[in-house]
């Protein structure tokens, strides 16, 4: 792959540099020529010394401003370039279309978002994939957390199965749900101790059938710290928030894509649900009616930690004063 990123524009993003300085040097004028002076009643050294102040603390923030959109011009710039060299699609928000999957299944749509979207659906090696942000919590206790996520088509419908890297650091294990401990699938070798594999009750043979020895193999190589997750006839896989833009990056990316399109295809293609409602004879099966209803979903449990945090932490400052004024 010899894609490049193209040089970034920023006609957008001038605009908001603009904007924001102009909206500093009106509040600084109005710190440093009346409220300092009058309000605070500042004279001579002090004053200036003030001054000075308010006006590097200014030029620093619109500095801040400046770079913060002069890199993500050049990441749209570039990521533009590099959609038209290899035939995708970009979108700057798509944050108003379901994406599906655990996220958007324990996630407020307020909370979540969805950027910097590729579309490669049209291509040899069809996916779509989003640089998606989400908040878990509410209030001190709120975190966002980034991920780029991928939806790869698969030939055919296939069970509810999550793949959940034991690392930790995946979108999946950030959620304020988890799949349940008792719905674990311990395979062979040393799989389990890499991923946590959740299936349906009653599923875990059909789990075996999908996962086999070739295909964990190549989990193991390309996937180990991501996770993953079937939802009927969609793979979702959730990469760390990923600068495609940097080649080896992007080589490394659509590798992973292709590889885990390449061997799930492959074993879903040649599933079969015998759950799966009966239909009359010689009626074929449409995505939709080819799994049974307990096929689609993986039991979840809460979180601990989040509910901890979420509990614990308005009360820091709280202890923290306590604390102080006992010593004092």
């Amino acid at each position: 792959m010899t894609v490049t990123a193209s040089s970034p524009s920023l006609r957008g993003g001038g605009k908001t540099v603009v904007v924001a300085a102009l909206g500093y040097f009106v509040v600084a004028a109005a710190v440093a020529f009346y409220l300092l002076p009058v309000g605070f009643e500042l004279a001579g050294i002090a004053l200036l010394a003030s001054q000075v102040a308010v006006l590097l603390v200014g030029a620093a923030l619109v500095f801040y401003v400046a770079t913060t959109v002069r890199r993500a011009d050049g990441m749209r710039a570039a990521l533009l370039h590099i959609a038209a060299a290899l035939g995708w699609e970009y979108l700057d928000d798509v944050s108003d279309r379901i994406w599906g999957g655990s996220i958007d299944e324990q996630i407020p749509r307020t909370r979540r978002r969805s950027t910097a979207y590729l579309d490669a659906r049209g291509t040899a090696l069809p996916f779509d994939s989003a640089a998606r942000t989400f908040t878990v919590g509410s209030g001190d206790g709120a975190r966002t957390y980034a991920t780029r996520a991928v939806r790869i088509p698969l030939q055919a419908e296939a069970p509810r199965i999550v793949l959940r890297s034991r690392a930790g650091h995946g979108a999946l294990s950030a959620l304020p749900r988890t799949p349940n401990s008792v719905r674990e699938l311990r395979l062979e070798g040393n799989f389990s101790d890499v991923f946590q594999v959740s299936v349906p009750a009653g599923y875990e043979r059909d789990a075996l059938y999908l996962l086999t020895p070739d295909l964990m193999v190549i989990l193991l190589d390309h996937a180990a710290d991501l996770d993953l997750e079937i939802v009927d006839g969609t793979l979702h896989v959730y990469l760390p928030s990923e600068d495609l833009t940097k080649q080896d990056r992007l080589e490394q990316f659509v590798m992973v894509i292709a590889a885990l399109h390449e061997r799930f295809g492959r074993r879903t293609l040649l599933y079969r649900d015998e759950d799966a409602p009966a239909l009359a004879p010689r009626s074929p099966r449409r995505p939709g009616d080819t799994l049974s209803a307990a096929a689609r979903t993986v039991p979840t449990r809460s979180r601990v930690m989040p509910v901890l945090l979420a509990v614990t932490v308005p009360f820091v400052p709280l202890a923290v004063g306590v604390a102080l004024m006992s010593l004092v």
